[in-house]
């Protein structure tokens, strides 16, 4: 009897022992699997993370090189060196005609034959055209720009990107309604899906024209690259982009003068004011960058310098783009 006990004792103490085992297994299972899983799920969020964050630090370097000064060239060519620090420099000087295509040099040439007396003088002086074109928008900013231009009476051209919601349905109308010319600046501004493929930049393309023909009844018939046509981040020829662009009969806009509010680290409003204007005289066919992003309260607080300035200029208007806008191009196919 007492041997049968003793059995019985042995035998559950080992079923206690296979039942600790079996728990230290599936736990030690259970850990294996769902540790690795966990880890492996916020790694590549952590990467998804990271790798967002370069592609807005690349967006930043890109929009924000043009307001590195060139040392060489700073008091000559102040307006080109802004976009010249986007190029590569094997190539600054073959673009550089394209960037600013009436350099000083040519602009006192027009004037020194221009400089006789009488109305033949008078007849002969060409209309200087500037074209406020503004970049991003619409956004909380928008509708402030546009009363600073009816305010004033004058036209600009926005280059805007997809965003959808009453407020910007409305923006967009209004930007049409008013007189102004609707650009297109891709749907999603996303550099590294835009310019991953032809396809992924023929797709946001023509979402976007869909999105604001349907909005607004006008199939825009302008474009402006996310970087300018000489950005450096598209792995793929740019001329495949500008040569889809022609077959879909869309003229793309660079510029050639800065307003300089693409930088991060912030613009005064007198700094603003003095890209835009500072070099007129350089120029028949002024094309100015702006911003109307989240971020850009400098710039509709320098809209009202900026705009007074250049109409204070004998044979100046302020103009939006239309079919017969010479366009200016950072490059040709």
């Amino acid at each position: 009897m007492l041997e049968m006990h003793t059995e019985e004792a042995q035998l559950a103490s080992r079923r206690k022992r296979v039942q600790r085992l079996k728990k230290v297994i599936i736990v030690t299972l259970i850990t294996g699997i769902i540790v690795p899983t966990v880890l492996c799920i916020f790694l590549f969020i952590r990467t998804a993370e990271l790798e967002r964050q370069i592609e807005e630090l690349k967006l930043f370097i890109e929009e924000t090189k043009e307001d590195i000064p060139d040392e060489e060239d700073h008091i000559k060519e102040k307006d080109i060196t802004d976009h010249n620090d986007e190029i590569n420099n094997e190539d600054a000087a073959r673009d550089v005609a394209a960037i600013q295509p009436e350099m000083p040099e040519t602009q006192l040439q027009m004037e020194s034959e221009n400089a006789g007396s009488g109305e033949e003088n008078a007849e002969s002086v060409k209309m200087r055209n500037v074209y406020l074109t503004f970049d991003d928008g619409p956004s909380i900013y928008t509708g402030e720009i546009l009363d600073i231009l009816k305010e004033y009476d004058v036209k600009a051209t926005f280059f805007v990107v997809g965003k959808e919601g009453e407020m910007y349905e409305d923006l967009y109308k209004r930007i049409v309604e008013e007189g102004h010319t609707l650009g297109m600046h891709s749907y999603s501004h996303r550099y590294n899906e835009i310019y991953a493929s032809e396809e992924n930049f023929a797709e946001d393309f023509e979402r976007l024209q869909t999105y604001l023909y349907d909005i607004t009844g006008v199939e825009s018939r302008f474009y402006r690259f996310p970087g300018g046509s000489s950005n450096t981040v598209s792995k793929i020829d740019m001329s495949n982009f500008i040569e889809y662009l022609s077959d879909q009969k869309v003229v793309y806009f660079d510029w050639n003068v800065s307003s300089g509010d693409a930088s991060s680290g912030g613009i005064s409003v007198e700094q603003i004011i003095d890209n835009c204007v500072g070099n007129v005289d350089y120029y028949n066919n002024m094309v100015i960058l702006m911003h109307d992003s989240q971020e850009k309260e400098t710039t509709v607080e320098a809209l009202p310098g900026v705009i007074e300035k250049l109409l204070a200029y004998d044979n100046t208007q302020i103009v939006p783009i239309t079919d017969d806008t010479e366009p200016v191009q950072h490059r040709k196919r």
